[in-house]
């Protein structure tokens, strides 16, 4: 893969309860020697952090997926911000069990790295990546 090509990152979910997270992408882009040349973020916001909603709102669409494309860089630090906004309804841990996220990475058209990581769904998640080229 030529140095002169950017990552795309995305993130998505099949679990029926994904429209309770914010998610947030924040990307750093750096050179072979380690500088810093660029950064890009993105963001799928739904409700204010503690709004608690009672239903899925209309706005928040049936596929959330985020694609976040990055300049051409030697390689990225990558960071993943998955954040309640609305907290399950029960309290039995039987009923909230972690949720499947899809993480998909390319580089230049190609696929880089594609893996699952499960979710609590009380805390979110906080995810950090470093992504080099192959």
């Amino acid at each position: 893969m030529a140095a002169n090509e950017g990552f795309t990152i995305e993130i998505s979910s099949r679990y029926d309860g994904w429209w309770r997270y914010n998610v947030a992408l924040m990307c750093g882009c750096f050179d072979a020697a380690g500088n810093r040349t660029g950064f890009v973020s993105a963001e799928s916001h739904v409700a204010d952090v503690g709004a608690n909603l009672e239903k899925k709102p209309d706005e928040a669409g049936g596929d959330r997926s985020l694609r976040l494309a990055t300049e051409a860089c030697d390689h990225l630090l990558l960071y993943i911000y998955i954040v309640p906004h609305t907290l399950p309804a029960g309290n039995d841990i039987g009923d909230t069990q972690p949720f499947e996220v899809d993480f998909r990475i390319t580089c230049g058209g190609k696929p880089l790295r594609t893996e699952k990581r499960l979710i609590n769904q009380w805390s979110g998640a906080s995810v950090e990546m470093r992504v080099e080229r192959e």
